[in-house]
């Protein structure tokens, strides 16, 4: 899903990213809401808290990424629909993808070992990135970068089917959820989907099988629901030369199948994110280092709720 060729989609956009944020924070232990507090320099009563991490999960795509375009594919990777699970790792060339930074930067953060960003930021991206793995098109690719190559016909608009499912998809779950914002948004995923909670913790060292079942969905919910034909796998390419053509049409059933589905995986996301800072941080923030503990005042400005 080479993203140098035109504006690219991001994943959920602000709204669903500040759901799975939301979802994330209402589910924290009081551990790991104090180290949340301490990184993101805000209060650590679970409004501030949803607040800021809110605000943060959407920082990778509205600041990050113009400041270093290094970090554009850190959110997806490439898995083609011929692939079975054993080709995943080498889906991931170089570590230059969402699986392998999750990881990264889970490790980061519960080490105190944090990179240029610092602790502000790296919080940041693992927020952000649990959200982009839990997006079925930003772990598929039918020689289409992820959907951006295939023009859609949809209501509400989108310009292409990974943007689709990005942002047009969202806002049909908050229609079918009459809810109007991310955080109403995420308080009644977290009602609806509240059996499913414990079954969504984080398994260690399973963050492959994540990628592994977004890509399913997308070969069932997306191409094979859409008939959108098989193209050679080629997961590295950054052209539309020989991805399907479109326009396809999202008509309304497909939509409404279509924000069931977003809604379930971003109560997913938020329930497996809290799961994960959990369990880097069993213990209060006491011992958590320096290089982690800035605050970072311009993250927390941002959240549209």
């Amino acid at each position: 899903m080479g993203l140098s060729a035109e504006p690219a989609a991001w994943a959920w956009g602000n709204p669903g990213h500040e759901i799975v944020a939301i979802i994330a924070a209402d589910n924290l232990s009081p551990a790991a809401r104090d180290h949340v507090s301490k990184i993101l320099g805000t209060a650590s009563d679970v409004d501030s808290i949803e607040k800021a991490m809110a605000a943060a999960s959407i920082s990778p795509d509205t600041e990050f990424r113009e400041e270093d375009r290094s970090t554009a594919p850190w959110h997806f990777i490439d898995i083609c629909l011929q692939d079975q699970r054993k080709d995943v790792p080498a889906r991931c060339p170089g570590g230059d993808c969402v699986t392998a930074k999750i990881d990264d930067y889970a490790k980061r953060l519960k080490d105190g070992n944090c990179d240029k960003w610092g602790g502000d930021g790296d919080l940041a991206f693992l927020i952000h990135f649990v959200g982009d793995v839990h997006q079925p098109l930003h772990a598929a690719t039918d020689a289409d970068r992820g959907g951006n190559c295939i023009a859609v016909e949809s209501h509400p608009y989108a310009r292409n089917l990974h943007a689709a499912w990005d942002t047009a998809v969202v806002y049909r779950l908050e229609d079918s959820l009459d809810s109007g914002s991310p955080g109403a948004t995420a308080h009644k995923l977290e009602q609806v989907y509240a059996s499913q909670k414990d079954a969504n913790s984080w398994k260690p060292g399973r963050t492959d099988d994540l990628a592994w079942e977004s890509n399913q969905l997308a070969r069932s919910e997306v191409y094979k629901a859409l008939g959108i034909p098989l193209e050679p796998c080629q997961p590295e390419v950054d052209s539309c030369a020989n991805a399907p053509q479109g326009p396809v049409d999202l008509d309304s059933a497909y939509m409404s199948k279509a924000g069931t589905i977003a809604g379930q995986q971003l109560a997913k996301a938020g329930f497996r994110l809290a799961s994960l800072l959990n369990s880097m941080w069993p213990l209060p923030s006491a011992s958590l280092k320096s290089a982690c503990a800035r605050t970072a005042t311009k993250l927390i400005s941002g959240a549209n709720f």
